[in-house]
């Protein structure tokens, strides 16, 4: 505008975008995994949100729980690919039990589902995450939901309608098996050992130990050679034991320059 022979010129008007407070509460996860580069991946992405911070990256899960008090975490993100992880989350666990586990990259099956849960964890990021969704899952399980495919939900549905359900013999109330339990408890039966067992049905060690540990914990189960016979008796509301596939290969090809598994989707947070 222009006065008196002068111009005047408007200072420009700024849009305020308010900032959260240095004193706002941010969520305080522990990052575990075997793999360093995995570890460093993770901090770097849960950084980037202003909401969060990164207060520890571990190795071992156990170790984690030993300090005191857990650093105070309000989350662990812990790596499923760790050998015997299931174990290790029982074990963390018994150290702290007030310890909040999300495993992350799970296979997500219904049976890998149950198999973590029964460990422990509170929820789990798949293996096909983009990590543009990775933030936003990790929020959501510390508000306590989680996001699962229409597939898996059915199955769990079907999995608690059918433990809730009548049982041939009223003294005992145990829960429906999985048709990998079924499988396992077949070969079980016929002697093979938890490694070959884990080669037979093409799944991992760690996997395999949890489901023998479950078969064996439950009543009048004294001795591995009678598990078939007594969850054929009471358990899975089925007359048979599931057939054992050859072998099975989902999500996974075979690299050509030899004979290691490797991943299907070049994008999903199976490769961080």
């Amino acid at each position: 505008m222009r006065e008196g022979g002068r111009l005047w010129t408007q200072p420009p008007r700024w849009t305020t975008v308010p900032l959260p407070s240095r004193d706002a509460r941010r969520l305080r996860i522990a990052a575990v995994s075997a793999v360093r580069f995995t570890r460093e991946v993770l901090e770097e992405i849960l950084e980037r949100d202003p909401l969060m911070s990164v207060v520890r990256l571990c190795a071992d899960l156990p170790e984690l729980a030993a300090m005191s008090p857990a650093l105070e975490t309000d989350l662990v993100l812990f790596d499923t690919r760790v050998p015997d992880g299931v174990t290790a989350v029982r074990r963390a666990l018994d150290i702290a039990p007030g310890l909040r586990i999300v495993a992350f990259a799970l296979r997500e099956t219904e049976e890998e589902i149950v198999i973590w849960a029964e460990a422990g964890v509170i929820g789990y990021v798949s293996s096909t995450v983009a990590q543009a969704d990775l933030v936003r899952l990790v929020m959501e399980i510390h508000s306590g939901e989680q996001i699962c495919s229409g597939r898996v939900a059915a199955g769990l549905l079907r999995r608690i309608a059918l433990s809730a359900g009548p049982r041939r013999n009223a003294a005992f109330s145990i829960p429906a098996l999985t048709r990998r339990e079924r499988q396992a408890a077949e070969l079980i039966r016929t002697g093979l050992s938890d490694k070959e067992i884990a080669r037979r049905l093409n799944i991992s060690l760690a996997t395999t130990k949890s489901h023998v540990h479950n078969l064996l914990s439950k009543p009048n189960v004294r001795r591995r050679s009678e598990v078939a016979d007594r969850w054929r008796e009471y358990g899975s509301g089925s007359p048979a034991i599931a057939r054992i596939p050859a072998a099975h290969t989902a999500d996974r090809t075979i690299d050509p320059a030899g004979s290691k598994p490797v991943d299907s989707n070049p994008h999903d947070l199976r490769r961080l």
